[in-house]
């Protein structure tokens, strides 16, 4: 089992997000198939960021709540931002 690590950053996103049990469901269910080193679906549209990001993953818990992570040598999960496009980029 792989380790959980949860940045500032993301426990201060994640506080906008108690009332909405959807996501929530979504993202306990992301952080166990992560934390046993299992395959996200591809519903999810897990996939690498490029340019100055590159190396952080993202996938998307609903259409626009998404959730940023390093998969880091197989030994450990870092969840790094949970938001929107525009909260997490400043779109």
């Amino acid at each position: 089992m792989l380790d959980i690590i949860q940045k500032k950053r993301f426990i201060k996103s994640l506080k906008k997000y108690r009332a909405n049990k959807a996501v929530l469901k979504e993202l306990k269910l992301i952080i166990e198939l992560l934390s046993n080193n299992r395959p996200i679906p591809r519903k999810y549209k897990d996939h690498e960021l490029k340019g100055n990001l590159k190396g952080i993953r993202e996938l998307h818990l609903k259409p626009d709540d998404l959730l940023l992570y390093l998969k880091i040598d197989g030994e450990s999960i870092t969840l790094l931002d949970i938001g929107s496009h525009a909260s997490i980029f400043g779109m």
